[in-house]
Protein backbone atom coordinates (compact mmCIF):
# COMPACT_ATOMS: atom_id res chain seq x y z
CA UNK A 1 0.00 0.00 0.00
CA UNK A 2 0.69 3.37 -0.80
CA UNK A 3 -0.80 6.61 0.40
CA UNK A 4 -3.86 8.08 -1.54
CA UNK A 5 -2.67 10.15 -4.58
CA UNK A 6 1.61 9.14 -4.14
CA UNK A 7 3.38 7.58 -7.14
CA UNK A 8 6.64 6.21 -7.21
CA UNK A 9 8.82 6.84 -10.32
CA UNK A 10 11.48 3.66 -9.72
CA UNK A 11 12.83 4.78 -13.21
CA UNK A 12 14.17 8.14 -12.13
CA UNK A 13 16.12 6.42 -9.21
CA UNK A 14 19.94 7.06 -9.14
CA UNK A 15 22.35 4.57 -9.26
CA UNK A 16 22.90 2.21 -6.69
CA UNK A 17 26.02 3.32 -5.63
CA UNK A 18 24.91 6.83 -4.61
CA UNK A 19 22.76 6.42 -1.71
CA UNK A 20 24.79 3.41 -1.13
CA UNK A 21 28.05 5.36 -0.18
CA UNK A 22 25.95 7.27 2.87
CA UNK A 23 24.86 3.75 4.07
CA UNK A 24 28.42 2.28 4.27
CA UNK A 25 29.98 5.09 6.23
CA UNK A 26 27.33 5.38 8.46
CA UNK A 27 27.68 2.01 10.78
CA UNK A 28 31.32 3.17 11.03
CA UNK A 29 30.57 6.41 13.05
CA UNK A 30 28.16 4.32 15.25
CA UNK A 31 30.74 2.07 15.84
CA UNK A 32 33.27 4.68 17.13
CA UNK A 33 30.49 6.30 19.07
CA UNK A 34 30.79 3.02 21.23
CA UNK A 35 34.33 2.96 21.29
CA UNK A 36 34.66 6.39 22.69
CA UNK A 37 32.40 4.84 25.53
CA UNK A 38 34.69 1.91 25.82
CA UNK A 39 37.87 4.41 26.38
CA UNK A 40 36.47 7.01 28.33
CA UNK A 41 33.52 5.36 30.43
CA UNK A 42 33.78 8.88 32.61
CA UNK A 43 31.84 10.94 29.71
CA UNK A 44 28.53 10.36 30.83
CA UNK A 45 29.17 12.24 34.49
CA UNK A 46 27.67 14.67 32.50
CA UNK A 47 26.06 15.32 28.76
CA UNK A 48 28.39 18.71 28.75
CA UNK A 49 31.50 16.35 29.15
CA UNK A 50 33.81 16.82 25.75
CA UNK A 51 33.37 13.02 25.12
CA UNK A 52 29.50 13.01 25.61
CA UNK A 53 29.50 15.66 23.15
CA UNK A 54 31.73 14.22 20.52
CA UNK A 55 29.25 10.33 21.20
CA UNK A 56 26.67 12.85 20.67
CA UNK A 57 27.88 14.23 17.83
CA UNK A 58 29.08 10.84 16.10
CA UNK A 59 25.81 9.37 16.47
CA UNK A 60 23.53 12.63 15.62
CA UNK A 61 25.90 13.74 11.99
CA UNK A 62 28.04 10.47 11.68
CA UNK A 63 25.35 8.20 12.08
CA UNK A 64 21.98 9.32 11.49
CA UNK A 65 22.54 12.49 9.29
CA UNK A 66 24.86 10.19 6.81
CA UNK A 67 22.30 7.72 6.43
CA UNK A 68 19.27 10.08 6.07
CA UNK A 69 21.21 12.21 2.98
CA UNK A 70 21.89 8.78 1.63
CA UNK A 71 18.18 7.82 1.54
CA UNK A 72 17.05 11.56 0.27
CA UNK A 73 18.88 10.81 -2.59
CA UNK A 74 16.57 7.95 -3.08
CA UNK A 75 13.40 9.50 -1.79
CA UNK A 76 13.50 12.57 -3.53
CA UNK A 77 13.22 11.46 -6.90
CA UNK A 78 11.53 8.01 -6.59
CA UNK A 79 8.76 9.15 -3.69
CA UNK A 80 8.59 13.00 -4.55
CA UNK A 81 9.38 12.88 -8.06
CA UNK A 82 12.39 15.14 -7.71
CA UNK A 83 15.31 14.60 -9.86
CA UNK A 84 18.56 16.35 -8.03
CA UNK A 85 20.77 17.53 -11.20
CA UNK A 86 24.03 15.84 -11.46
CA UNK A 87 22.86 13.35 -8.41
CA UNK A 88 26.12 11.41 -9.09
CA UNK A 89 29.18 13.69 -8.63
CA UNK A 90 26.57 15.86 -5.68
CA UNK A 91 26.65 12.68 -4.04
CA UNK A 92 30.22 12.51 -4.09
CA UNK A 93 31.07 15.82 -2.90
CA UNK A 94 28.54 15.89 -0.12
CA UNK A 95 29.85 12.22 1.14
CA UNK A 96 33.09 13.40 1.32
CA UNK A 97 32.32 17.04 2.60
CA UNK A 98 29.63 15.69 5.78
CA UNK A 99 32.23 12.38 6.54
CA UNK A 100 35.52 14.61 6.80
CA UNK A 101 33.34 17.41 8.78
CA UNK A 102 31.74 14.73 11.00
CA UNK A 103 35.50 13.02 12.22
CA UNK A 104 36.36 16.95 12.53
CA UNK A 105 33.85 18.30 14.35
CA UNK A 106 33.37 14.77 16.55
CA UNK A 107 37.26 14.96 17.12
CA UNK A 108 36.78 18.90 17.87
CA UNK A 109 34.57 18.31 20.67
CA UNK A 110 36.11 15.75 22.20
CA UNK A 111 39.70 16.49 22.44
CA UNK A 112 38.91 20.52 23.05
CA UNK A 113 40.96 21.52 20.10
CA UNK A 114 38.75 24.16 18.16
CA UNK A 115 40.79 24.55 15.65
CA UNK A 116 39.39 21.11 14.63
CA UNK A 117 35.86 23.32 14.50
CA UNK A 118 36.35 25.64 12.19
CA UNK A 119 36.93 23.14 9.01
CA UNK A 120 34.13 20.97 10.72
CA UNK A 121 32.07 23.95 10.36
CA UNK A 122 32.92 24.35 6.65
CA UNK A 123 32.73 21.03 5.40
CA UNK A 124 29.48 20.50 7.38
CA UNK A 125 27.32 23.97 6.27
CA UNK A 126 29.08 23.61 3.09
CA UNK A 127 28.07 19.99 2.27
CA UNK A 128 24.56 20.49 3.44
CA UNK A 129 24.26 23.45 1.86
CA UNK A 130 25.21 22.14 -1.23
CA UNK A 131 22.54 19.52 -0.46
CA UNK A 132 19.30 21.66 0.16
CA UNK A 133 20.34 23.66 -3.02
CA UNK A 134 20.29 20.68 -5.27
CA UNK A 135 17.41 19.34 -3.44
CA UNK A 136 15.48 22.47 -3.89
CA UNK A 137 16.51 22.97 -7.36
CA UNK A 138 15.07 19.34 -8.07
CA UNK A 139 11.69 20.22 -6.00
CA UNK A 140 11.13 23.54 -7.47
CA UNK A 141 8.62 22.23 -10.04
CA UNK A 142 7.10 19.72 -7.98
CA UNK A 143 3.16 20.48 -6.14
CA UNK A 144 3.12 21.05 -2.69
CA UNK A 145 0.01 19.05 -2.27
CA UNK A 146 1.46 15.51 -1.43
CA UNK A 147 2.09 15.67 2.12
CA UNK A 148 6.01 13.92 1.26
CA UNK A 149 7.23 16.31 -1.00
CA UNK A 150 5.74 18.99 1.32
CA UNK A 151 7.10 17.52 4.42
CA UNK A 152 10.24 16.95 2.89
CA UNK A 153 10.91 20.69 1.83
CA UNK A 154 10.52 21.45 5.18
CA UNK A 155 12.60 18.86 6.90
CA UNK A 156 15.15 20.53 4.87
CA UNK A 157 14.56 24.14 5.71
CA UNK A 158 14.59 22.34 9.23
CA UNK A 159 18.41 20.81 8.66
CA UNK A 160 19.32 24.52 7.59
CA UNK A 161 18.47 25.78 10.59
CA UNK A 162 20.35 23.46 12.59
CA UNK A 163 23.25 23.59 10.66
CA UNK A 164 23.31 27.32 10.90
CA UNK A 165 22.89 27.63 14.72
CA UNK A 166 25.16 24.83 14.88
CA UNK A 167 28.06 27.11 13.15
CA UNK A 168 26.83 30.00 15.28
CA UNK A 169 27.88 27.52 18.34
CA UNK A 170 30.97 25.97 16.88
CA UNK A 171 32.14 30.28 16.29
CA UNK A 172 30.66 30.81 19.98
CA UNK A 173 32.69 27.86 21.57
CA UNK A 174 35.84 29.16 19.56
CA UNK A 175 35.44 32.66 20.67
CA UNK A 176 34.69 34.44 17.72
CA UNK A 177 31.20 35.23 18.58
CA UNK A 178 30.13 36.24 22.07
CA UNK A 179 26.58 34.62 22.26
CA UNK A 180 24.46 33.13 25.18
CA UNK A 181 25.89 29.67 25.05
CA UNK A 182 23.14 27.48 26.58
CA UNK A 183 20.66 29.60 24.23
CA UNK A 184 22.26 28.29 20.72
CA UNK A 185 22.71 24.52 22.09
CA UNK A 186 18.84 24.45 22.83
CA UNK A 187 17.38 25.86 19.55
CA UNK A 188 20.57 23.74 17.95
CA UNK A 189 19.26 20.68 19.67
CA UNK A 190 14.99 21.44 18.84
CA UNK A 191 15.76 22.23 15.18
CA UNK A 192 18.10 19.34 14.49
CA UNK A 193 16.21 16.42 16.11
CA UNK A 194 12.94 17.77 15.92
CA UNK A 195 12.48 20.08 12.52
CA UNK A 196 15.49 18.33 10.42
CA UNK A 197 15.51 14.88 12.27
CA UNK A 198 11.75 14.50 13.23
CA UNK A 199 10.05 16.37 10.29
CA UNK A 200 12.29 13.92 8.06
CA UNK A 201 11.44 10.53 9.46
CA UNK A 202 7.11 11.76 9.37
CA UNK A 203 7.75 12.30 5.72
CA UNK A 204 9.44 9.41 5.13
CA UNK A 205 6.61 7.22 7.45
CA UNK A 206 3.73 8.14 5.36
CA UNK A 207 5.20 6.25 2.34
CA UNK A 208 7.69 3.75 3.79
CA UNK A 209 4.93 2.27 7.08
CA UNK A 210 2.28 1.72 4.57
CA UNK A 211 4.34 0.33 1.78
CA UNK A 212 6.75 -1.63 3.43
CA UNK A 213 4.79 -3.30 6.55
CA UNK A 214 1.42 -3.32 4.89
CA UNK A 215 -0.86 -1.03 7.04
CA UNK A 216 -3.37 1.18 6.41
CA UNK A 217 -2.67 4.72 5.00
CA UNK A 218 -1.90 7.55 8.01
CA UNK A 219 -4.84 9.70 8.44
CA UNK A 220 -5.27 12.61 6.24
CA UNK A 221 -5.39 14.97 8.75
CA UNK A 222 -2.17 14.51 10.36
CA UNK A 223 -0.07 13.69 6.93
CA UNK A 224 -1.25 17.11 6.27
CA UNK A 225 -1.22 19.30 9.05
CA UNK A 226 1.55 17.59 11.34
CA UNK A 227 4.63 18.61 9.92
CA UNK A 228 3.63 22.50 9.45
CA UNK A 229 1.87 22.83 12.61
CA UNK A 230 5.06 21.13 14.52
CA UNK A 231 7.34 23.66 12.16
CA UNK A 232 5.35 26.36 13.46
CA UNK A 233 5.18 25.19 17.25
CA UNK A 234 8.99 25.13 16.84
CA UNK A 235 9.73 28.71 15.71
CA UNK A 236 7.12 29.93 18.27
CA UNK A 237 9.21 27.88 21.20
CA UNK A 238 12.27 29.52 19.53
CA UNK A 239 10.78 32.62 20.08
CA UNK A 240 10.50 31.80 23.64
CA UNK A 241 13.40 30.14 24.04
CA UNK A 242 15.27 33.44 22.85
CA UNK A 243 13.53 36.29 24.76
CA UNK A 244 14.25 33.59 28.03
CA UNK A 245 10.49 33.27 28.50
CA UNK A 246 10.70 30.29 31.21
CA UNK A 247 7.13 29.57 31.67
CA UNK A 248 6.26 29.59 27.58
CA UNK A 249 9.16 27.32 26.97
CA UNK A 250 7.98 24.32 28.83
CA UNK A 251 4.68 24.92 27.91
CA UNK A 252 5.27 24.76 24.33
CA UNK A 253 7.98 22.05 24.98
CA UNK A 254 5.11 20.25 26.16
CA UNK A 255 3.35 20.63 23.00
CA UNK A 256 6.24 19.47 20.98
CA UNK A 257 6.42 16.56 23.00
CA UNK A 258 2.28 15.67 22.19
CA UNK A 259 2.88 16.34 18.81
CA UNK A 260 5.80 13.75 18.75
CA UNK A 261 3.82 11.65 21.08
CA UNK A 262 1.07 11.45 18.65
CA UNK A 263 3.24 10.56 15.58
CA UNK A 264 4.53 7.81 17.51
CA UNK A 265 0.94 6.09 18.97
CA UNK A 266 -0.63 6.74 15.93
CA UNK A 267 2.58 4.81 14.07
CA UNK A 268 1.96 1.93 16.70
CA UNK A 269 -1.96 1.75 15.97
CA UNK A 270 -1.69 1.38 12.43
CA UNK A 271 1.41 -1.38 12.82
CA UNK A 272 -1.37 -3.19 14.97
CA UNK A 273 -3.51 -3.26 11.75
CA UNK A 274 -0.96 -4.46 9.41
CA UNK A 275 -2.59 -7.17 6.92
CA UNK A 276 1.04 -9.45 8.23
CA UNK A 277 -0.46 -12.46 10.47
CA UNK A 278 3.76 -11.96 11.76
CA UNK A 279 5.30 -8.63 12.71
CA UNK A 280 8.73 -8.85 10.35
CA UNK A 281 12.22 -7.03 11.85
CA UNK A 282 11.27 -3.88 10.92
CA UNK A 283 7.88 -3.66 12.26
CA UNK A 284 9.88 -4.96 15.66
CA UNK A 285 12.45 -2.35 14.94
CA UNK A 286 9.94 1.25 14.32
CA UNK A 287 7.90 -0.39 17.68
CA UNK A 288 11.30 -0.17 20.08
CA UNK A 289 12.26 3.67 18.22
CA UNK A 290 8.44 4.90 18.64
CA UNK A 291 8.23 3.42 22.48
CA UNK A 292 11.96 5.27 22.98
CA UNK A 293 10.64 8.18 21.67
CA UNK A 294 7.70 8.23 24.02
CA UNK A 295 10.06 7.92 27.26
CA UNK A 296 12.58 9.99 26.04
CA UNK A 297 10.18 12.81 25.50
CA UNK A 298 9.03 12.12 29.14
CA UNK A 299 12.55 12.25 29.98
CA UNK A 300 13.00 15.66 28.37
CA UNK A 301 10.05 16.93 30.83
CA UNK A 302 11.50 15.94 33.53
CA UNK A 303 14.83 17.26 33.11
CA UNK A 304 13.25 20.75 32.60
CA UNK A 305 11.93 20.65 36.09
CA UNK A 306 15.02 18.82 37.91
CA UNK A 307 18.55 19.59 38.18
CA UNK A 308 19.60 16.02 37.92
CA UNK A 309 22.67 15.26 35.33
CA UNK A 310 20.43 11.77 34.75
CA UNK A 311 17.13 12.86 33.09
CA UNK A 312 18.98 14.62 29.73
CA UNK A 313 21.31 11.95 29.40
CA UNK A 314 18.15 8.96 30.08
CA UNK A 315 16.70 11.54 27.38
CA UNK A 316 19.81 11.57 24.99
CA UNK A 317 20.23 7.93 25.04
CA UNK A 318 16.45 7.05 24.08
CA UNK A 319 15.52 9.69 21.84
CA UNK A 320 18.76 9.19 19.94
CA UNK A 321 19.64 5.62 20.31
CA UNK A 322 16.25 4.25 21.20
CA UNK A 323 14.33 6.39 19.18
CA UNK A 324 16.18 7.41 15.78
CA UNK A 325 18.91 4.65 15.79
CA UNK A 326 15.83 1.81 15.85
CA UNK A 327 13.84 3.19 13.04
CA UNK A 328 16.87 3.93 10.95
CA UNK A 329 18.20 0.49 11.45
CA UNK A 330 14.78 -0.54 10.05
CA UNK A 331 14.27 1.40 7.53
CA UNK A 332 17.87 0.40 6.02
CA UNK A 333 16.98 -3.15 6.47
CA UNK A 334 14.41 -2.71 3.71
CA UNK A 335 15.45 0.36 1.88
CA UNK A 336 19.13 -1.57 0.79
CA UNK A 337 17.96 -5.38 -0.08
CA UNK A 338 14.94 -3.41 -2.08
CA UNK A 339 17.42 -1.24 -4.02
CA UNK A 340 19.06 -4.52 -4.64
CA UNK A 341 16.29 -5.94 -6.01
CA UNK A 342 14.84 -2.69 -8.35
CA UNK A 343 18.61 -2.70 -9.60
CA UNK A 344 18.83 -6.12 -10.45
CA UNK A 345 15.38 -5.99 -12.26
CA UNK A 346 16.19 -3.01 -13.82
CA UNK A 347 19.89 -4.23 -15.42
CA UNK A 348 19.12 -8.48 -16.38
CA UNK A 349 15.23 -7.87 -15.93
CA UNK A 350 14.95 -10.38 -13.05
CA UNK A 351 15.83 -10.41 -9.04
CA UNK A 352 15.63 -13.30 -6.16
CA UNK A 353 13.14 -12.45 -3.40
CA UNK A 354 13.88 -9.84 -1.20
CA UNK A 355 14.07 -11.99 1.80
CA UNK A 356 16.91 -14.11 -0.25
CA UNK A 357 18.63 -10.93 -0.46
CA UNK A 358 17.95 -10.00 3.24
CA UNK A 359 17.00 -12.73 5.04
CA UNK A 360 15.50 -12.12 8.48
CA UNK A 361 17.74 -14.28 10.95
CA UNK A 362 20.45 -11.82 10.75
CA UNK A 363 17.92 -8.91 11.16
CA UNK A 364 16.84 -10.89 14.08
CA UNK A 365 20.05 -11.20 15.81
CA UNK A 366 21.04 -7.27 15.59
CA UNK A 367 17.95 -6.08 16.64
CA UNK A 368 18.45 -8.29 19.88
CA UNK A 369 21.86 -6.98 20.02
CA UNK A 370 20.65 -3.84 19.41
CA UNK A 371 18.09 -4.03 22.31
CA UNK A 372 20.50 -5.28 25.09
CA UNK A 373 22.54 -2.38 23.82
CA UNK A 374 19.99 0.31 24.59
CA UNK A 375 18.98 -1.03 27.48
CA UNK A 376 22.95 -1.75 28.71
CA UNK A 377 23.44 2.21 28.04
CA UNK A 378 20.61 3.11 29.85
CA UNK A 379 21.67 1.18 32.57
CA UNK A 380 25.08 2.55 32.80
CA UNK A 381 24.10 6.08 32.75
CA UNK A 382 21.42 5.90 35.71
CA UNK A 383 23.59 3.64 37.71
CA UNK A 384 27.06 5.57 36.37
CA UNK A 385 29.64 2.46 37.13
CA UNK A 386 32.89 2.76 34.94
CA UNK A 387 32.37 -0.90 33.84
CA UNK A 388 29.13 -1.03 32.64
CA UNK A 389 29.70 1.56 30.48
CA UNK A 390 32.57 0.22 29.19
CA UNK A 391 30.45 -2.98 28.17
CA UNK A 392 27.98 -0.61 26.60
CA UNK A 393 30.39 0.95 24.74
CA UNK A 394 31.42 -2.57 23.70
CA UNK A 395 27.48 -3.33 22.87
CA UNK A 396 27.25 -0.39 21.03
CA UNK A 397 30.64 -1.58 18.74
CA UNK A 398 29.64 -4.82 18.00
CA UNK A 399 26.06 -3.79 17.43
CA UNK A 400 26.86 -1.15 14.78
CA UNK A 401 29.30 -3.49 13.36
CA UNK A 402 27.21 -6.66 12.62
CA UNK A 403 24.79 -4.11 10.96
CA UNK A 404 27.98 -3.06 8.47
CA UNK A 405 28.28 -6.81 8.48
CA UNK A 406 24.56 -7.37 7.61
CA UNK A 407 24.90 -4.58 4.47
CA UNK A 408 27.98 -5.88 3.08
CA UNK A 409 26.22 -9.58 3.03
CA UNK A 410 23.26 -8.28 0.95
CA UNK A 411 25.68 -6.59 -1.37
CA UNK A 412 27.19 -10.02 -2.04
CA UNK A 413 24.38 -11.57 -2.36
CA UNK A 414 23.28 -8.86 -4.99
CA UNK A 415 26.34 -9.00 -6.94
CA UNK A 416 26.16 -13.25 -7.04
CA UNK A 417 22.61 -12.63 -8.43
CA UNK A 418 23.99 -9.90 -11.11
CA UNK A 419 26.88 -12.13 -12.24
CA UNK A 420 24.83 -15.36 -12.23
Amino acid sequence: MIPDGQTLSYDAAPAFSTPLRFFITAPLFGAAAGATLLAAPDLLDSRWTPGALAVTHLVAVGFMLTVMLGALFQVLPVVAGAVIPRSGPVATVVHLAMTIGAVCLAWGLGSGSHAFLVPATVLLGGGLALFVVAAFLGLRRIPVAQATPRDLRIALLGFAVAVALGITLALALGGRLDLPLLTVLKLHVGWALLGGSGVLLAAASWVVVPMFQITPNYPVALTRFWAMGTGAVLLVWSAAVYGELGSAELALSAVLAGLCVLFAVITLKLQRQSRRSVPDMTTRAFQIGMGSFIAGLVCVLVAQQSEHQVWPLLAGILILHGGFVSVIVGMLYKIIPFLAWLHLTQDVGKAPNMKKLQPDSPIRRHLALHAVALAALLIAAFVGNAWLIRLAGLLVVAEFALLLANIIKVLGNYRRAHAA
